[in-house]
């Protein structure tokens, strides 16, 4: 089984489509100003599928600011039976559908990030019918798409890794739990925890990063052209010697 990381093109590179969002997730926890390593951060990772409305404290997880440690805790508390098990808030982390504008055609893939993922519904309809696993599709919210179009993003789920070579990390603050890290710009997998039970994943160590599998990459392709690119990525199933470049 190939596997495929998801990448923007270029800027150079000629268009299909001329689809553009201006759109942000209905929450997001703050920013974090930590008292131990004096490290002022949030993250990115988003959750389209959790559902907030119905927490007390949602109206201060609506305007993206930083806010001091224990205030950020507080709302991170409240935050975290909403999460799926085994998962721990942290700082900027995103719930909810996209709001916002959308403008011009869009095609049956797109991406903003390489962690964003939209697919129109046709496309969604023909992933579900062809058996694609992994699929947790939340409707965007978006003012100014053509009639009878419909954005759905996708929540690829957190499985497998990118190997460990590709991947320097230094310590984790105590605190609040930051840490520095580098990626390889074109990291591989780590064949020793390849998901097999899902067709696109983002690996737990890299939730900036999706990848999917053949299976995913031919079933889109299928349905003509879209604006993101599929690049091969390695599988190393063992140890190497190596460095980031």
């Amino acid at each position: 089984m190939r596997f495929y990381q998801l990448q923007r093109p270029a800027p150079s590179t000629p268009r299909h489509w001329n689809g553009s969002l201006s759109a942000e997730h209905a929450w997001s926890l703050p920013g974090v100003e930590c008292p131990t390593c004096h490290e002022t951060w949030s993250g990115q990772f988003a959750l389209p599928s959790v559902d907030l409305s119905s927490l007390s404290e949602r109206d201060l997880l609506v305007e993206p600011r930083v806010e001091t440690h224990a205030e950020y805790a507080r709302l991170a508390s409240h935050v975290q039976p909403f999460l799926p098990a085994g998962l721990s808030p942290e700082p900027g982390m995103q719930f909810g559908p996209l709001r916002g504008t959308a403008r011009g055609a869009f095609g049956p893939l797109s991406t903003r990030y390489g962690w964003e993922v939209l697919v129109t519904q046709e496309a969604l309809r023909h992933l579900q019918t062809v058996g694609i696993r992994g699929l947790v599709p939340v409707r965007a919210e978006l003012q100014g798409l053509d009639a009878g179009v419909v954005l759905y993003e996708l929540e690829p789920p957190l499985r497998g890794l990118l190997h460990r070579d590709d991947v320097l990390t230094g310590p984790r603050c105590p605190t609040c739990g930051w840490y520095e890290v580098r990626i390889a710009p074109e990291p591989s997998l780590d064949g020793d925890a390849l998901p097999h039970d899902v067709d696109i994943f983002r690996p737990e160590n890299g939730t900036t990063f999706t990848f999917a599998n053949e299976r995913f990459v031919e079933a889109i392709e299928a349905l003509g052209p879209s604006d993101v690119m599929f690049r091969e990525a390695g599988v190393v199933p063992e140890s190497r010697t190596g460095s980031i470049h």
